[in-house]
């Protein structure tokens, strides 16, 4: 019974994986196309519009404080014991709580639409931009009133669907935006496209979970005071989690709205479009391994743990950091290439970008220890220091250096707390050791990191040329110097080497078993 439970997790684990990768190149190619239309048939404004209204809607979405997550972690037990009844209590909940969500951000988005016009520059009469507000707000409505169904498949470890679900109806919704910037120019039914395909996944979402769930069609019956305690206790270790998060991610699009301009964001939404689909693709890694570094928290010693991290950690900062590095260089002739030359951000911003898709990046790797051991009540309270601290410093500094300043705001915040408090909480109370040397060593990290893009970026910057050419010539210059540089520095590292030799018999065991 247990070989078959291992090898289910690991067929569910491979498929997830595998249509996530898939689905995520896919849906960056189709979303890349529909961006290039956009920034040819609109007005920076309007980019900046879909910006700031997607941030603002995640700022009121802090009222969900991570139910989701409770929720769908108080679901495995009764799925894996086949206690459906259990289950469709549990959903009832689940959907009366998301459903009183919704409302709530109906009504505080309401409310917040009375001061958009302090939030935006823009010469787009605000009675048009409250209109377009309205229906991205009621799009996230809906969302919340029907879409509750998706978390059953995610617990029942069948995520690949209401992914592809997802991922085919925003395929679709893409082609149509396209063809509707090209022949009406309305952001209005651009924007209706939204609430239209919204609508039509929550619809569809619904009658896969009624076919594939038959228990739902029986009356559930009412949560018991002891489960619903467990679910409360859980969101009250996620609460600040949630609201720190929610601050540090969502408020540097609204200060640079309401500082700098709606343009401006506009702008750097199509940055944040490229470094976004980096960011969705290279994080299949560490949640293919999540499950796998559970599993050696839970039956190994903590010698075994920490000797994990270290193979990681190099394997994540080689990765991410090579990523970055080359995307300093290329990122920029990207935006004039596929977007115009005149939607392109200053040198400086565009490496301020880039340090930060580093942080984020690496940021990752703490959460995928985090949440494989069970570590979010000891680090509750950081999120929240980090977020504020972010708002502060990205107010003040934007005030004075603008766009530079409140991505420096944040760079500054997540350097001086995550970098050491995240570290800090995984060795103390993951592996029980000190962090200090772990500590000391990602921040002389991050000062390589941004030494390597200035250095590549000269020397890429000494190739003659524009256009598709040159933007091939920086890449493999910029590739080949980076790989250069991090081989003969980091080579003789015996953790680097073992992991090529793993992967090296990885691959000729594949061989040997074709053969």
């Amino acid at each position: 019974m247990a070989n078959n439970t291992n090898e289910y997790r690991f067929k569910s684990s491979t498929r997830n994986a595998t249509t996530a990768a898939i689905t995520q190149i896919l849906m960056g190619v189709i979303s890349f196309i529909e961006r290039m239309v956009f920034n040819q048939c609109f007005i920076e404004d309007y980019l900046g519009f879909y910006s700031l209204f997607r941030n603002i809607i995640s700022v009121l979405s802090v009222a969900e404080l991570g139910l989701s997550v409770a929720i769908s972690y108080s679901l495995y037990a009764p799925f894996a014991n086949d206690d459906y009844d259990e289950v469709n209590a549990i959903l009832a909940f689940y959907r009366k709580v998301y459903r009183t969500v919704g409302t709530i951000i109906l009504i505080a988005g309401s409310i917040f639409s009375l001061f958009i016009k302090y939030l935006v520059k823009t010469d787009v009469p605000i009675s048009s931009v409250t209109s377009y507000f309205f229906v991205f707000l009621l799009s996230t409505v809906f969302e919340y009133y029907f879409f509750y169904k998706s978390i059953l498949f995610s617990a029942d470890q069948k995520n690949y669907i209401p992914t592809l679900l997802t991922n085919a109806c925003w395929a679709v919704m893409y082609c149509i935006q396209i063809a509707v910037s090209i022949f009406t120019h309305s952001f209005m039914i651009y924007s209706l496209c939204i609430f239209a395909f919204t609508t039509i996944r929550c619809v569809i979402v619904n009658i896969l979970a009624n076919r594939e769930y038959t228990f739902l069609k029986s009356k559930p019956h009412k949560l018991s005071v002891n489960s619903k305690k467990k679910i409360l206790q859980n969101v009250k270790g996620l609460i600040v989690t949630r609201i720190g998060t929610q601050i540090s991610n969502s408020t540097n699009g609204i200060l640079i709205s309401a500082i700098v301009g709606s343009s401006i964001l506009g702008l750097y939404s199509n940055y944040q479009m490229i470094t976004s689909g980096l960011l969705g693709f290279v994080s299949i890694l560490p949640n293919a391994i999540t499950a796998s570094l559970g599993n050696i928290g839970a039956c190994e010693g903590d010698d075994n743990v920490a000797e994990s991290y270290k193979y990681i950690d190099i394997t994540y900062y080689l990765i991410y950091g090579m990523i970055s590095i080359i995307l300093a260089n290329i990122i920029n002739p990207i935006i004039s290439i596929f977007f115009g030359a005149d939607r392109c951000l200053p040198f400086s911003s565009a490496v301020l970008i880039c340090i930060f898709f580093y942080l984020r990046n690496l940021k990752t790797l703490f959460y995928t220890y985090k949440s494989s051991l069970g570590l979010y009540w000891y680090d509750r309270k950081r999120p929240l220091i980090t977020g504020l601290t972010d708002l502060i410093l990205s107010f003040i500094l934007g005030k004075f250096f603008g766009f530079n300043g409140i991505i420096l705001g944040t760079i500054i915040a997540y350097t001086a707390i995550d970098l050491w408090v995240e570290p800090y909480v995984i060795f103390k109370w993951g592996f029980h050791r000190s962090a200090k040397k772990t500590i000391a060593v990602l921040q002389i990290r991050l000062v390589f990191i941004v030494f390597m893009m200035l250095l590549t970026s000269y020397v890429t910057s000494l190739i003659p040329g524009s256009g598709i050419i040159n933007l091939m010539l920086r890449f493999m210059a910029a590739s080949l110097l980076t790989f250069m540089i991090f081989f003969s520095i980091y080579f003789r590292n015996k953790y680097v080497r073992n992991s090529i030799t793993t992967i090296e018999r990885y691959i000729l065991r594949k061989r040997n078993n074709k053969q």
